[in-house]
């Protein structure tokens, strides 16, 4: 049923969704960018059903209101259908065609929901884009041994989070372990989200999920350097609300600063990680260099 309560808060999504100034994006962007904004223009029902009596600042309780508000301002026809990108499922894999010389490019990320914003700007820079969940197939990583004859370097994106922190430094990991890497040129850097990234670009960390004690002190421990609550996280969806151009806008900078030295080799990487320096730590993963921090 449409009421004045649906139309009011549909038309408040779309007004905000125009201000963030994207074509595409995910809601939860939306929600990163509602937070950022900091205005108190969220409509709230009063006493009588459908009656906006006071507007307020977004919390971060409403990542589920937003959510709701902006399927409706779809249904309602305040945004188009196509604007609010979904998260797939399965193994995503685009490689572009070989090129003579130089060092492979290859872009890993552990949500598929972006693949629409970075395949474009991975075509530009003739780099392979590899979603492949938060803990990659053993497929992927056999498909990644039969490229690697050339050098590789691969980039890692994934959300500062209890599930997601690691995932680069499992990857480089389970590289490192398996034979079909043995004597190959496979370098790893941490693109995003580390936390110095986080606390440079002011972004909000927000109520994380709830996971076992053993995943929650590893990112307790992965955190403490940084004095940072670990029942918190930030999102990769906050690129959109926080840098020029958004997630495809970071990858694209990104993509056109990397060359042959812009990582240390995978053993030594591997070495830090044995030492128990997390990914994202420091000269590990790029993440304490100044270039790595402009956006």
């Amino acid at each position: 049923m449409e009421t004045e309560t649906h139309r009011t808060k549909s038309k408040w999504v779309a007004k905000v969704f125009g201000e963030l100034g994207r074509r595409r994006t995910t809601i939860r962007a939306l929600y990163y960018y509602a937070l950022r904004r900091e205005e108190s223009d969220y409509p709230i029902c009063g006493g009588f059903v459908g009656e906006i009596r006071i507007t307020r600042p977004v919390h971060e309780s409403d990542g589920d209101r937003i959510y709701k508000w902006a399927k409706t301002s779809q249904m309602l026809g305040y945004l188009p259908e196509d604007v609010f990108l979904e998260e797939g499922t399965g193994h995503f894999v685009h490689i572009p065609p070989e090129t003579a010389g130089g060092r492979r490019v290859e872009l890993w990320i552990s949500r598929s929901i972006f693949c629409p914003l970075l395949l474009p700007v991975c075509q530009r820079h003739r780099a392979a884009l590899v979603s492949v969940g938060r803990r990659p197939p053993q497929e992927a990583l056999r498909e990644l041994g039969r490229r690697s004859d050339k050098p590789t370097t691969i980039l890692c994106l994934s959300d500062l989070s209890v599930e997601d922190f690691s995932f680069s430094g499992d990857l480089a990991e389970r590289i490192f372990e398996n034979e079909a890497f043995a004597g190959k040129d496979v370098r790893l850097m941490h693109l995003a989200l580390n936390p110095m990234q986080v606390a440079r670009l002011a972004m909000p960390m927000v109520p994380g999920k709830k996971v076992s004690k053993d995943e929650r002190e590893r990112y307790k421990k992965y955190l403490r350097p940084y004095a940072m609550d670990h029942r918190r996280m930030a999102e990769l969806d906050a690129l959109e609300a926080f840098c020029p151009g958004g997630i495809a806008g970071f990858v694209d900078r990104r993509l056109a600063e990397v060359s042959s030295t812009s990582s240390k080799s995978r053993e030594a990487l591997l070495l830090d990680l044995k030492k128990g320096i997390g990914p994202g730590s420091g000269e590990a993963s790029g993440a304490g260099k100044p270039g790595h921090l402009k956006d």
